[in-house]
């Protein structure tokens, strides 16, 4: 479909009076944006039922975008108005909290006020941030107990702290009566991880429409609320569960839906965090036992009596053959590790090499996937009698009996989880496919079988176009690091899609030219961490800013600390270390400082390199220690690199190389965060400047004055 008149005149509009009334002036990048993003979506082809023609294979865009580009403004409008037109849902997925608070506290109400969009949005979050009345109500009436009575919970030994069910009263009451919503983020004080789980919402305790409490529950109308709304914002991790159990469950379905992946970068490990699981010997030896008594509190609860009794006779069979199979398991894997301890790490990780787990090892664990079968079958019949049983009254009956169905749905969840490691354990890959990650963690606390099975895709990209790329009807990546060594391809294999024709490069307004990208001469070689160490701490009082604020940037903790106990006394009072405080405390005391004329210096490590925002004055002077290659220590990594390797490839110019661009150019981005900040970064690692690779990356960076070698 070809973007029509009036819909190109809606945007015009739309980002003219956005632009009148906050008083700002048209940028070029942020017009390119838009029309770059406008185009794609309005050219894909679809069915009488709105549905995207399955043929039709460039509905998916790639935007780098850089920094000073404007981007949430650029997608929103276009996606918006867009969406509004072909009758589509707007999904926004970010990859961190600080840009979803920036879209649903900011930019987007913004945009209602002032670009003359009619849409509704709301924000979609794990169940986890809201409050279960449920919870709360057999909290409380644990605490108000007798002695001798037995508590709802059975894994307290002991009463709550007054504290504790102090904070949970509060927060009861504040809900009850209409002073709060439910939701964690919008309660004025901090709760501790502690007292919030014990009120906070879960997949396992939730029982739905047959909650007593479900005409009032917080989470369930955030839900509703989502519904009904133009557009939702979400996260990574959020989007991928949806469409992991099929799609439509709380977000739009897929296939009526424009999705927006914002901080696109951080999908493919996003998808391969979500897709990992493990099992530890120890702790499902445990659930055995846990099991047994939590099926003896259902035949004490519920009223099905000889149902109940035969159900538990079947569990504790089936227990009994799990147990002796996790027995049998137990020499098995000490062995493995005694016969390959040439394979183990640092970490006492043992990854089996080419994912192939021993022929010894793979029977066991397909029985272990069957009894898991029939466990799981078995817990899921129980509750379902429990969940019949449920009352709309909230006696101590059916307090109980809730109590109960979240004991079940716990232990449900992490029977199938146990499953899923088993039957990857079980078999073998498809020949010629990327495998799957197989590796063994030795755990020394928890004794003779401290041991956990880990199971992740080597690549997340199949899973990614099956899931999102074939169904939806059409999507945008955009970050302003998506091109490493300036190409997208690198980008495209990880993520499963894209087309070269939909994907663009559009450099931020920012004041390059007067801002430098230095690399000092050098003595010391990054490699001999002792001498690049002292080197920064003789070099660093004059790369750092006399009057305003400073990032420096390590790659590790050690050289970071090392760096700061080596430093003069008098830079020392000037300098704030990642960690001595929250995050956020640490950038407000940095930016007050600045604000009364103190210089401040930041030390930081990876994560200050990406999302950081630090404009003006706040940031003038960004030092990077050395170039931030990744360390291949993980078995995932490790693994990653002996596939590439093995099928002709180069894992250090294939893997290495692309990865330090994009970290490269993130660091960089701190400098520069809008069209009057002017600086300096420092680049104290002088390979960049004698290794093949060094050219590769000087010609990806932002148009910087290059100084080199002075």
């Amino acid at each position: 479909m070809k973007l029509s008149d009036n819909t190109k005149k809606d945007i015009q509009k739309a980002y003219s009076d956005w632009l009148s009334s906050n008083e700002y002036k048209p940028r070029r990048a942020q017009r390119t944006m838009i029309a770059v993003i406008a185009k794609a979506l309005g050219m894909v082809e679809f069915d009488a039922e709105g549905v995207r023609d399955e043929k039709f294979n460039k509905h998916v865009c790639l935007v780098e975008a850089g920094t000073g580009t404007g981007k949430t403004v650029s997608y929103s409008i276009a996606a918006i108005i867009l969406a509004k037109s072909l009758d589509k849902k707007l999904v926004i997925s970010t990859a961190t909290v600080t840009l979803q608070e920036q879209l649903v506290l900011r930019d987007l109400p913004n945009l209602q006020e002032t670009s003359g969009i009619d849409f509704s949005f709301a924000i979609a979050k794990g169940r986890g941030r809201y409050l279960c009345l449920s919870k709360a109500s057999m909290r409380l009436k644990d605490a108000d107990r007798s002695g001798k009575d037995l508590p709802i919970f059975p894994d307290e030994e002991r009463r709550l702290p007054d504290k504790a069910v102090a904070q949970v009263r509060s927060l009861s009451q504040a809900f009850d009566i209409g002073e709060w919503d439910g939701d964690r983020d919008s309660w004025e004080q901090n709760i501790s991880h502690e007292d919030w789980s014990l009120v906070g919402a879960d997949r396992a305790s939730c029982s739905g429409k047959k909650c007593p409490s479900y005409h009032q529950c917080a989470l369930f109308k955030a839900r509703d609320k989502i519904r009904n709304v133009d557009v939702v914002v979400a996260n990574h991790d959020f989007v991928l569960a949806d469409l992991a159990t099929g799609g439509g469950n709380v977000l739009p379905e897929p296939e009526q839906t424009i999705y927006v992946f914002d901080e696109a970068h951080h999908l493919p490990s996003k998808s391969q965090n979500h897709l990992s699981r493990h099992m530890s010997l120890s702790a499902e030896r445990r659930r055995v036992t846990t099991t047994h008594k939590t099926i003896a509190r259902a035949i004490k609860v519920l009223d099905q009596k000889e149902e109940i009794k035969r159900l538990a006779k079947t569990a504790a069979q089936i227990d009994e053959a799990l147990d002796a199979c996790l027995i049998n398991l137990q020499p098995l894997l000490e062995m493995t590790f005694q016969n390959h301890s040439e394979l183990t790490n640092s970490s006492d990780e043992l990854r089996f090499q080419g994912g192939v787990v021993p022929d010894e090892l793979q029977p066991v664990f397909q029985e272990l996937s069957d009894c898991y079968v029939l466990k799981c079958n078995c817990l899921q019949k129980i509750s379902d009698l429990t969940l019949a049983s449920f009352t709309e009254t909230q006696s101590q009956d059916q307090v109980a009996r809730e109590s109960l169905y979240a004991a079940l749905g716990e232990l449900s969840i992490m029977c199938e989880s146990a499953r899923s490691v088993c039957v990857d354990y079980a078999r073998d890959d498809v020949p010629g496919v990327m495998p799957t990650v197989r590796w063994l963690k030795l755990q020394p606390s928890e004794g003779i079988d401290g041991i956990s099975m880990y199971a992740a895709p080597l690549s997340t990209a199949k899973t990614l176009t099956d899931l999102i790329w074939n169904r939806c009807f059409a999507s945008i990546l955009t970050s302003a690091t998506l091109a490493a060594l300036g190409r997208f391809e690198h980008f495209i294999e990880q993520i499963g899609t894209g087309d070269l024709d939909q994907a663009h490069k559009i450099l931020g307004e920012l004041n390059f030219a007067d801002s430098v990208f230095h690399v000092p001469l050098m003595k010391s070689d990054p490699t001999r961490a002792e001498e690049h160490t002292q080197e920064i701490i003789e070099i660093l009082p004059q790369l750092v800013s006399e009057k305003y604020g400073s990032l420096v940037l390590f790659s590790s903790r050690r050289q970071l600390d090392a760096v700061f106990e080596g430093l003069d006394l008098t830079l020392k009072e000037r300098v704030l270390v990642q960690g001595d405080r929250s995050k956020q405390a640490l950038i407000n005391k940095h930016k007050e400082r600045v604000d009364e004329g103190i210089p401040s210096i930041l030390l930081g490590l990876a994560s200050f390199a990406e999302g950081l925002d630090l404009p003006g004055n706040y940031c003038t002077q960004v030092v990077i220690a050395k170039l931030p290659f990744a360390v291949p220590d993980s078995p995932i990594d490790e693994a990653l690199g002996e596939w590439i390797e093995k099928n002709g490839g180069n894992s250090f110019w294939d893997i290495a190389v692309p990865g330090v661009s994009i970290k490269l150019l993130q660091a960089c981005g701190r400098l520069l965060r809008s069209e009057t900040d002017v600086g300096r970064v420092s680049l104290l690692d002088n390979r960049i400047l004698r290794k093949s690779y060094g050219q590769q990356l000087l010609a990806c960076l932002p148009p910087f004055k290059q100084s080199l070698g002075h």
